[in-house]
């Protein structure tokens, strides 16, 4: 049996074994679920202005608010202007349909009325206050207009400025948690299909038609074939979603991001799901799983945690130094790159770095795994099956 067709059957029978499992299928359950739920609360949070409806009882106090509703469209804040007798007023405070009234030379409302609101109310008061008082001192309605209404400032900034920074940030802080989950997960399936393979003696059989190297890329690929077609059901359904509720505009830099997003979870399994493998190789029961996985998950864990850290600071050392550590590539790559905050020559030498750590790591896991395999009884240590490899 040529190496191909080996490893090709054993890929086959890993993706057939786990998609009846309904690990898997609650798995991808939940990461549709997450990614769904945190677009559709960018859309609710960021996709429309803030409203406030705002009575009044005379027409000054109209003019008031008129001003303020104009005041206010420069924020992003939407002053609906609405007449009401001083006997309706307090009625339609209590049963929500206001919220706030200007009436009697005062703001009325339920509790306190939001800062924002108070400032517009109290800036357009100032204004209408003022020009009443130009008026009446004999200043024309242009030049009164002109000396209380002057040309806003220009804003400029040195960086360009994204309008959907927020948004994206959101996502990219979940593609973190979803990666974190994935790798966890999917190297964890390695870990323990080994060691079923071990204890059921299975393992025995199958060794006697293929080689170890050929089963441990058999079972690396399945379970990474099912990982990149669950996080790539997730982004389909999560781009979906926030096009259709215009959380944030799918542009071809969005696809594009997400494109690498799964590139990196390719990387990061790839270096990790070998070493799982090795993890699982050593023990023979897996009651002893849990204590030879500990160092690889205590890594992606730190590395998770680190992922916030540079979330925060995305352009700081941190995170240009992490970029360039395989451990760490994975989880802490894909939020920048989907913010925008990782340069066209970092994301290439990062991910040249780590996927040349995990071609060098292949081959020593290879040996590490092909030693221990066979071996029950005893866990192993990482020297002894390394000597036996070598033997």
């Amino acid at each position: 049996m040529s190496a191909r067709h080996a490893t090709a059957l054993v890929a086959r029978r890993e993706i057939t074994e786990r998609i009846r499992e309904k690990s898997f299928l609650v798995s991808t359950v939940l990461n549709i679920v997450i990614i769904v739920a945190v677009v559709i609360v960018i859309a609710i949070i960021g996709g429309g202005d803030t409203r406030y409806v705002v009575g009044y009882t005379s027409e000054t106090e109209a003019a008031v608010v008129e001003s303020a509703a104009t005041a206010a469209r420069g924020v992003d804040i939407e002053i609906e202007a609405r007449e009401v007798t001083a006997a309706q007023a307090n009625a339609e405070l209590e049963d929500g349909s206001l919220d706030a009234v200007v009436t009697g030379g005062e703001i009325r409302s339920v509790d306190e009325p939001p800062d924002d609101l108070l400032a517009l109310l109290q800036f357009a008061n100032r204004e209408v206050r003022a020009a009443e008082a130009l008026r009446q001192a004999g200043v024309g309605e242009q030049e009164a207009q002109a000396a209380l209404a002057p040309p806003p400032l220009d804003v400029a900034t040195l960086e360009p400025v994204d309008p959907e920074e927020d948004a994206k940030a959101g996502i990219a802080f979940f593609t973190v948690l979803i990666l974190y989950g994935q790798l966890l997960t999917y190297g964890y399936w390695v870990s323990s299909g080994v060691v079923e393979e071990k204890a059921s003696r299975v393992v025995e059989v199958v060794l006697s038609t293929i080689k170890p190297a050929h089963l441990l890329a058999g079972k690396v690929i399945g379970l990474g074939v099912l990982g990149l077609a669950n996080l790539l059901l997730t982004a389909i359904v999560g781009l979906a979603v926030a096009q259709a509720t215009g959380a944030v505009e799918v542009d071809g830099d969005l696809l594009t991001a997400a494109l690498l997003a799964l590139v990196w979870f390719i990387v990061g399994y790839a270096f990790y799901a070998c070493a799982f493998a090795c993890a699982g190789a050593l023990v023979p029961r897996q009651e002893e799983l849990q204590s030879s996985m500990t160092p690889l998950t205590m890594t992606i864990l730190i590395a998770f945690f680190v992922s916030f850290a540079v979330n925060n600071d995305p352009d700081g050392t941190l995170a240009h130094v992490t970029a360039f550590i395989p451990m760490t590539a994975p989880l802490t790559m894909p939020p920048r790159i989907i913010t925008g905050d990782a340069s066209t020559w970092e994301i290439i030498a990062s991910f040249a770095v780590t996927i040349g750590a995990a071609l060098l790591l292949i081959p020593l896991a290879a040996r590490i795994y092909s030693a221990g395999i066979l071996r029950t009884g005893s866990a192993l240590k990482l020297r002894e099956a390394w000597r036996a490899s070598r033997a």
